[in-house]
């Protein structure tokens, strides 16, 4: 279980009052452990008197062991069943996460009684994209053992080796320094290099090729994400040139993160360092996100995003150009908003 801190209810709670609303209703599993340090599956109600965890009777024990200061309530049967018993007189107004709940099931907590249903979207996701200092020590933690991974991986790299051996070696190491893979480590071989988010197969490493390795590692409960690109002897000069312009690309998209900057306006230079050198259509995403408890959350670099970069913030940027059929180079690392501007994680 990770520590939480008591701010984070406050300002949820300040946020409900502010809405006007009675109770606010999280289900989404990352948020949950957000709220509350644990990964145990169930639901947060925060009302005007009482925080609760409705969790089932298979997290029961652990969760009155682990969770205290909440109000843990079984449950058995349905969610509607269940705030019937917990909801009902104390209030009117239950806010929900709009993201995170089927139409089926909010038909049916539609019909609990004097309960009206009002969507709320992001608001966690939204004190999510700040960290505190606690979580920038775990994070900067997560990405120490990802770098020593390329080290790792670049010890693995010889003839014959196939991706998904590669690709199994990197999982074993980050379970043994962490708390696991942030997601399934990405080793490609030579053309394809090509697939952005391929999956490692048994394709086997030759002499003369371009190897691209996307991995993280997460620990108590946040991620890291770093992709790296090698030359397994001796390439193309094309593929050098291209690696130095990807390079020199994030190298200037990093220099702007600072307090106050539209995070979409990485994206524009990235795509517009990739359009003067003939590469806007492979460059396929993109050029970077946030990141936390999960791999991609808010901030997004997409075109249309309002998000500005804040102190506390700490996303990726991660330049990328893929050639179909020929191969492709991707170089990502991690970027900590502070006050003044920024800082790489290493």
């Amino acid at each position: 279980m990770t520590p939480v801190p008591s701010a984070r209810i406050r300002r949820l709670r300040e946020k409900t009052e502010k809405e006007k609303l009675d109770g606010l209703m999280i289900t989404e599993l990352h948020n949950v452990f957000y709220l509350t340090g644990s990964w145990i599956e169930g639901i947060v109600l925060l009302t005007k008197e009482k925080d609760f965890l409705i969790v089932s009777p298979l997290f029961a024990e652990e969760a009155r062991v682990e969770l205290k200061g909440w109000e843990v309530v079984v449950h058995a049967g349905k969610l509607d069943e269940i705030l019937k018993k917990v909801w009902v007189k104390r209030g009117k107004k239950l806010g929900f996460e709009a993201s995170n709940l089927s139409y089926e099931e909010h038909e049916r907590l539609s019909g609990i009684k004097d309960t009206e249903l009002i969507p709320c979207r992001g608001w966690v996701e939204e004190l999510r994209m700040i960290k505190d200092e606690a979580e920038l020590a775990r994070m900067q933690e997560s990405t120490k053992v990802a770098h020593s991974a390329f080290e790792y991986v670049e010890s693995k790299l010889k003839e014959g080796v196939s991706e998904k051996k590669v690709s199994q070696e990197v999982g074993w190491f980050l379970r043994e320094r962490s708390d696991g893979e942030a997601f399934p480590s990405i080793v490609l071989f030579g053309e394809r290099t090509s697939f952005p988010h391929g999956r490692p197969s048994e394709r086997k490493l030759k002499h003369n090729e371009v190897v691209l390795v996307d991995l993280g590692a997460k620990l108590q409960g946040y991620c890291s994400d770093l992709t790296r690109t090698f030359f397994f002897g001796e390439v193309p000069r094309k593929w050098n040139s291209i690696l130095d312009l990807i390079t020199q690309a994030q190298r200037l998209a990093i220099e702007e993160i600072t307090p106050g900057v539209v995070c979409s306006k990485i994206d524009e230079m990235l795509k517009e360092r990739m359009a003067k050198a003939g590469y806007i259509e492979a460059f396929l995403h993109r050029g970077g996100h946030g990141i936390g408890i999960e791999v991609h959350e808010a901030p997004f670099f997409n075109s249309d995003s309002q998000h500005v970069f804040r102190e506390g913030m700490v996303v990726t940027v991660e330049p990328g150009v893929y050639l179909p059929g020929e191969g492709g180079i991707r170089e990502e690392k991690m970027v900590v908003v502070t006050r003044g501007g920024n800082r790489v994680l290493e």
